[in-house]
């Protein structure tokens, strides 16, 4: 498989070389240096996005690429650093560039990339190691239905669904009074979800129960979080109720929080959904807070565990197990997916979906993946994906085949697309990532191509539309108007990106099992509440991404584009924040800080500013110096009202 980081890179760096050729002009050396390393480079290009078109195939065009990308890295670095000198020297004056350190790091650069010029000129002809160099047809992007209408899933469109949820209606909502724990058991992409998804939102269950909750675990799970969770979804669903909780539950600590669920549920009958639950530790925390309840409670649990799924944690058990679809269920799915009348229209095309899809072994979603990857392409596309079903990822896929799906999804995506698919996987699993949010790291890492007549946040709409209508994400929350506010990458989709990012360096995630003193990622999220020492990697990092209870920033990352701290337990900027010239997307939101410093102004490349729900009350003055910044969000709720919702402020120069 091609890269799918490369072809972003080489199409940046033009850019970047024709703003520093007026800054080099101070040298002659660094803009001789500069202009030869970008022929070079654009003669790459053309090569690297045939590339991306195919996909590499052998063992020694792949060993080819990675040099290439390594090389790309190098220069994307040593641009980097220049930029950065040239921003201190700006704040220091004109009389700073020609001291002699400043002069001595210009020629130092020149050095550099003259070193890179001769790698590149010592890259070995591509057609040593291919037999057909880069060749082969590229498939179009699939002509995308009208809008959002793609986006709705209605019940007509659940394939079999109706028999399973009967399965699970009798004991739901039979009326006996002991308590029941209804267990409902699949591997990933088997459709639990969108099963008890489906009877947790119909209107006769919800009107049987007093009050319904619906929390999502995962594998990394916080049971204060969990129940603090439970406590307001809970909340919002019993209107009726005359004790409120505050919204803001973080200071409950546990004992609290679990006298305050045993007393808010004692008399109402309730709907419990615990989804995606991974082992039973956690429902042994959960055997004490949730009460027995009126008569006719009902806990249901998701999970992939056979363990889990029939551990007693609480009364009587009922076990669902989700059958893969049969033949025929598979097929009608596949053609929902695949033709827009929902049904085979040629012959031709008729014997290659079959194949294809007794390859999915019955799997719903590498199903509905294959189906939308087929949408709309001709029969020569076809057989090309067809013939080409066994580029693959994994050397061990479970189950067999569902990876080669999965994959092929992810080849035939714009290599934009792939850029923006592959960055949701450093969110945290199961988490629910605001559309909002992410549309502004697309824009600060530069994934959003410039489309004449459009702008970029309709051109980044666009993005997401795809990625929904490819099943690569889920839509899990609306506006009142129907538009997604926020969505889900699902497990199986999200352990497939990350693997594509670990495997090209384009990011990972730390989760404090794996050892970082050699990572090489451009990207790192950070998912484990352990301090992450410097590491040797950290001067190539362009993303930096905190979802725990990170205090510090490890040293040494210098060439930040994204810093998002959104939550994290901080309550100052750290100094070293200022210097971050290249960074374009800051979020504090949910921190401690107080108060911004008055050298923010030297960020001169930030796009986005987050500030909502800090401690900060009034912006530096020179704010106004931001000229790039387009995004400025700093309301803050009012922790202690319990009783309506009030906004703060910031006070703006």
């Amino acid at each position: 498989m091609h890269t799918a980081v490369l072809v972003l890179l080489i199409r940046s760096i033009p850019l970047i070389l024709s703003t520093l050729s007026t800054e080099a002009s101070l040298l002659s050396k660094v803009s001789n240096a500069i202009e030869d390393v970008k022929r070079e480079l654009i003669i790459m290009q053309s090569v690297l996005i045939d590339a991306d078109k195919k996909g590499a195939g052998s063992e020694g065009e792949k060993a080819w690429l990675a040099t290439v990308t390594d090389i790309a890295y190098d220069v994307e670095d040593v641009i980097d650093k220049f930029m950065y000198q040239i921003s201190r020297e700006r704040i220091g004056g004109r009389s700073a560039s020609y001291s002699p350190k400043n002069l001595w790091e210009r020629h130092k650069t020149a050095s550099k990339l003259q070193i890179i010029k001769n790698k590149i000129h010592a890259i070995p002809d591509i057609k040593r190691y291919v037999s057909d160099p880069m060749a082969g047809p590229s498939t179009d992007r699939p002509k995308l239905p009208h809008a959002e209408s793609h986006l709705f899933l209605k019940e007509d469109e659940l394939v079999g669904i109706k028999d399973k949820r009967q399965l699970l209606m009798g004991p739901l909502m039979d009326g006996k009074p002991e308590r029941t724990a209804i267990s409902v058991v699949g591997m990933g992409g088997s459709g639990k979800t969108t099963l008890v998804a489906n009877i947790y939102n119909n209107d006769d269950v919800k009107r049987h129960f007093d009050c319904h909750a619906w929390i999502t675990v995962s594998q990394v799970y916080d049971t204060e979080d969990l129940l603090r969770s439970m406590i307001k979804e809970f909340d919002t669903s019993w209107k009726n109720s005359n004790q409120v909780y505050p919204e803001d539950l973080s200071s409950i600590e546990y004992r609290a929080l679990s006298e305050g669920l045993v007393n808010y549920l004692e008399k109402k009958k309730y709907l419990l959904v615990i989804d995606d639950v991974w082992d039973t530790d956690l429902l042994d925390y959960l055997k004490a807070p949730p009460p027995d309840g009126c008569p006719g409670s009902r806990i249901i649990v998701t999970t992939q565990n056979e363990d889990v799924a029939s551990y007693h944690f609480w009364g009587k058990i009922h076990i669902h197990r989700i059958e893969l679809l049969e033949k025929e269920e598979a097929w009608i799915l596949f053609c929902k997916k695949a033709f827009l009348s929902g049904c085979c229209p040629s012959e031709h095309k008729l014997l290659l979906a079959q194949k294809l899809v007794e390859k999915c072994e019955g799997l719903p979603l590498a199903i509905v993946a294959l189906g939308s990857l087929m949408y709309s392409k001709n029969i020569s596309q076809w057989n090309m994906i067809h013939n080409s079903y066994n580029w693959n990822l994994s050397n061990n896929p479970k189950p067999q085949g569902v990876n080669n799906i999965l994959s092929l999804s992810f080849k035939d995506l714009s290599h934009h697309l792939k850029h923006c698919f592959l960055y949701c996987s450093f969110f945290p699993e199961d988490y629910m990532i605001r559309r909002k949010r992410l549309m502004k790291l697309w824009f600060a890492e530069g994934f959003i191509e410039q489309v004449e007549g459009s702008t970029p946040e309709e051109v980044a709409e666009r993005y997401l539309e795809e990625l929904v209508f490819r099943n690569m994400l889920q839509v899990v929350r609306r506006n009142e108007f129907g538009r997604p506010k926020a969505f889900k990458i699902h497990d199986v989709m999200r352990d497939l990106a990350l693997l594509i990012s670990k495997r090209e360096n384009f990011g990972v995630v730390h989760n404090g099992g794996e050892e970082m003193a050699e990572c090489k990622a451009r990207r790192i999220s950070i998912h484990t509440n352990k301090e992450l020492r410097s590491f040797s990697g950290a001067t190539k990092l362009r993303s930096f991404l905190v979802f725990n209870k990170l205090k510090t920033l490890p040293s040494g990352i210098k060439m930040l584009r994204v810093l998002d701290l959104g939550g994290a337990e901080i309550d100052e900027l750290p100094n070293k924040v200022v210097n971050l010239f290249n960074l374009r997307y800051l979020n504090l939101k949910g921190t401690s800080v107080k108060e911004l410093p008055k050298s923010i102004s030297r960020l001169l490349n930030l796009q986005s500013l987050d500030i909502s729900d800090t401690r900060i009350k009034a912006l530096p003055r020179k704010i106004g110096k931001l000229k790039n910044l387009q995004y400025l969000i700093m309301h803050s709720h009012n922790r202690n009202s319990n009783d309506f919702r009030i906004v703060n402020g910031v006070q703006v120069p």
